[in-house]
């Protein structure tokens, strides 16, 4: 544990306790020391593959959430056979009452969704472990390549986009349709409607045509593409795009679960009589042809 997690850990387990759980006959009952060095023993093997694919980002996450630095093996009717918690500090293996040493290689299996629901210590970020894991896997390497392609396109490399990820993340957090694993899709989310905004320019050929330029610089003067969910559209539809006080803005139906959240309406040309005159109106849009989810 220390090798793996940095500083070092502590097994803490009282056998007389989990005793009681081992029915007749069982390995529990038969050999309670091995069922309990079992369990240590195959969180430590879920952790190596967890931090092969989380690294010290999970690393540190997991030493932050449980300051206590101590495993603990309790029984818990939360899981059908096993699985973890973080409760006073201290990560819990869980085994079912009805299951002691039941699938005890699968104890780790879903140690990243129990960091995202733990309790955070004060100043922890807003966004859960999944949701920030996810914005670092699946968006963070991928969009300077996709905002590349809209610089080029629409000849401005001051061009951002702004994805308020926080803002995203907590207004999922209140939706009641969401899907529960929205969390472990958001990076992929966002990537998604980036990438169809360019996919947009490239198609209407933004980059060889003046007046498309010229319309989209005196309309998005601040040069910014926004993402925001929204309770409202101010159209039928799944989403559209808008002009806030000088960015364009990607408005999304915050009801729909991520997954069915059509890409289709993301804008598909600028339509403006270039007059100067676009203020805060709506940039028209038609429907890009076929429907486009966001996957996990």
């Amino acid at each position: 544990m220390l090798e793996q997690l940095g500083v070092p850990w502590t097994f803490d387990v009282n056998p007389l306790a989990i005793y009681p759980y081992a029915e007749e006959g069982s390995y529990g009952n038969q050999s309670l020391g091995d069922c309990i060095f079992a369990y240590f023993d195959g969180f430590t093997y879920g952790l190596k593959y967890f931090l092969q694919y989380h690294g010290d980002a999970g690393k540190d996450e997991l030493n932050t959430v449980c300051p206590e630095h101590t495993i603990t093996l309790v029984p818990s009717t939360k899981i059908d056979y096993c699985g973890t918690e973080v409760a006073d500090g201290q990560l819990q293996l869980l085994f079912h009452p009805n299951n002691l040493g039941t699938n005890i290689s699968n104890v780790a299996e879903k140690l990243a969704k129990t960091l995202s629901t733990a309790p955070q210590p004060s100043g922890a970020p807003s966004l859960s472990y999944a949701a920030r894991h996810s914005t670092k896997t699946d968006y963070d390497p991928k969009i300077a390549a996709v905002l590349e392609t809209a610089r080029k396109s629409l000849q401005n490399h001051k061009l951002e986009f702004q994805p308020d990820f926080d803002a995203l993340g907590e207004k999922l957090m209140g939706s009641k349709d969401v899907r529960d694993d929205w969390e472990t899709n958001l990076g992929g989310f966002a990537l998604s409607y980036f990438e169809s905004f360019v996919s947009v320019l490239e198609r209407e050929k933004f980059g060889e045509d003046d007046l498309l330029r010229e319309g989209f610089e005196e309309g998005v003067y601040k040069g910014v593409v926004k993402l925001r969910l929204v309770d409202k559209l101010t159209k039928e539809g799944y989403n559209e795009i808008v002009l806030d006080h000088g960015a364009v803005v990607i408005q999304v139906f915050a009801a729909l679960p991520v997954l069915y959240i059509y890409l289709d309406q993301v804008l598909t040309r600028f339509k403006t009589d270039y007059t100067g005159q676009l203020g805060n109106e709506h940039l028209q849009c038609s429907r890009e042809a076929g429907r486009h989810f966001v996957e996990s």
